[in-house]
């Protein structure tokens, strides 16, 4: 009887040791924030036909901030103009409605490195638009970093936690025979 309540309580101190690291891992994803770099698009010796615009957009995820966004093109033999916005702007700039305000705008460039710091925090999409002056030869690259937290993949640890807390509690509950009193 006494090995039994050994093993019992070993268990136990098992899942709820589980049940700690499962929580603390769920916590920690939720506040940390990881850094992420994402190669939007590799440009090598790309064609784009003459007032033609090139479209390229980017989705950034719910839960990131400190984004910046790195363009590296240059053109062969030709110019190249560039607007880079974000959803609102990009869809009075789509309807030709005006009053939009560009994150970033070169006109009649032969190349470009930027680095920009967008707005923060900025949720959505951000477009990058390039159009070609004459037929383009491009090559270069756009690329994105942020940081971000995996709130998601920590709220499933988190919840894995609590259910192992749970279970232990109702164990304890469930398996505690009541005394019985001798008269």
């Amino acid at each position: 009887m006494i090995e039994k309540e050994s093993k019992q309580k070993q268990k136990n101190t098992i899942i709820m040791v589980i049940g700690i690291i499962f929580s603390f891992l769920g916590i920690s994803f939720m506040s940390i924030p990881f850094p992420n770099t994402v190669v939007i698009e590799n440009l090598g010796q790309f064609g784009i036909i003459e007032d033609v615009t090139y479209s390229v957009d980017y989705k950034y995820p719910m839960f990131s901030y400190n984004q910046k966004l790195i363009i590296s093109l240059g053109a062969v033999n030709s110019s190249f103009s560039i607007l880079i916005l974000n959803d609102n702007d990009y869809e009075a700039w789509i309807n030709e409605q005006g009053g939009y305000l560009p994150c970033y705008e070169e006109q009649n460039i032969r190349g470009v490195y930027k680095t920009l710091y967008l707005n923060q925090p900025f949720i959505g999409r951000i477009h990058i638009l390039i159009t070609a002056e004459t037929f383009l030869d491009i090559y270069g690259t756009i690329q994105t970093s942020y940081s971000s937290h995996y709130v998601i993949q920590g709220l499933i640890l988190l919840m894995i936690g609590i259910i192992l807390a749970i279970f232990l509690v109702l164990r304890k509950y469930q398996f505690k025979k009541p005394k019985i009193k001798q008269i």
